[in-house]
């Protein structure tokens, strides 16, 4: 199977830190079961209050598994340079491509902390300098000097000796459905990374390169499964106030967008906006048995999604276990 499938590693502040969980236990177990699962490898998420380097645990993951990380990378925390100092040396010395998930972040109120007050359309722009250098960088000719003008970076005859070759060359996604995510998209010809959508309201795009993000809970049958989502995500007002609290000040179309197709939803039996509406993701969920599961995804695929990424959600049992059987049946199908 072409399609690769990426499992989300999250750590919430009211999880591993409130159950005085090992940190380091924690990390290296997690890369234990991804490296012996079906997975490709783990998408490594960004925030600001997040306790996550994501450029640590990526080299934590390729010295310790054969898989492969896919980082998020956020302008306002990091520049250019150091994100094409750190690809070259990780992707040449352990000879594996890193994939790239490139944000502007979603809340505004999170924005503010760190003074990053650049309106929606503006972080675009800054985006767009920031791919735009790493790509050069990573593509320049090593005998000649390299300079670059624009608005938020100025590089001015800068030696780079650190190249990669094509098999080594990042796979490049932008996270986003905004007006400006989607000329953004369109100028750079990237793989757009969404949310997954219900079967019954796809709107995927021949000309689109597209990869799903959503979560997965599933058991042998669907009894099983909807029990275990009640169980993780029951009503609770104080969290679904603060998600909607969220929506509200969040820049983030696709936010706004699932909350929408939530409260306009068609009956769907396997695809939930449980978890989301009541306050324990920001994804949408597919809920059901393995051969329940294993038909949706096949179907994402057979129309098109490149990758998946798929968030473990934290219940209690072992959900990278279960969630393999969904992936080990895909793959014996392609």
């Amino acid at each position: 199977m072409s399609v690769e499938i990426f499992n989300l590693l999250g750590i919430s502040r009211d999880s591993i830190f409130e159950e005085k969980l090992s940190f380091a236990n924690y990390l290296t177990d997690f890369i234990t079961q991804t490296d012996t699962s079906h997975f490709s490898g783990t998408l490594l998420p960004e925030s600001i209050e997040g306790p996550i380097n994501p450029w640590f645990f990526a080299q934590e993951l390729l010295s310790k598994s054969s898989k492969l990380p896919f980082i998020a990378i956020n302008p306002c925390f990091v520049h250019p340079l150091y994100v094409v100092r750190n690809l070259y040396n990780l992707s040449t010395f352990y000879q594996r491509p890193i994939y790239l998930n490139f944000i502007t972040g979603g809340s505004a109120a999170d924005s503010m902390k760190i003074s990053d007050v650049l309106s929606k359309e503006e972080k675009y722009n800054r985006l767009n300098e920031f791919i735009t250098i790493v790509q050069e960088l990573l593509t320049t000719n090593e005998s000649e000097t390299y300079s670059f003008k624009g608005k938020y970076y100025t590089l001015d005859s800068i030696v780079f000796k650190g190249s990669l070759p094509a098999h080594l060359q990042p796979v490049f996604h932008i996270a986003g459905s905004s007006e400006f995510a989607q000329q953004l998209l369109q100028q750079k010809n990237m793989t757009q990374l969404k949310m997954g959508e219900s079967l019954s309201k796809l709107s995927l795009n021949a000309s689109q390169k597209i990869s799903y993000h959503f979560g997965i809970i599933t058991r042998e049958t669907t009894e099983e499964a909807q029990k275990v989502l009640e169980s993780f995500s029951k009503k609770d007002r104080k969290r679904s106030i603060l998600q909607q609290i969220s929506i509200k000040q969040s820049q983030s179309v696709w936010k706004e967008n699932v909350y929408k197709r939530y409260k306009s939803s068609e009956e769907d039996t396997v695809y939930s906006l449980q978890p989301f509406v009541n306050g324990y993701s920001d994804v949408p969920y597919l809920v059901g048995s393995y051969e329940e599961v294993s038909t949706y995804v096949q179907t994402y695929i057979e129309k098109g999604v490149e990758s998946l990424i798929v968030e473990i959600p934290k219940t209690g049992f072992d959900e990278i276990e279960e969630i393999n059987k969904v992936i080990s049946q895909l793959r014996n199908n392609f």
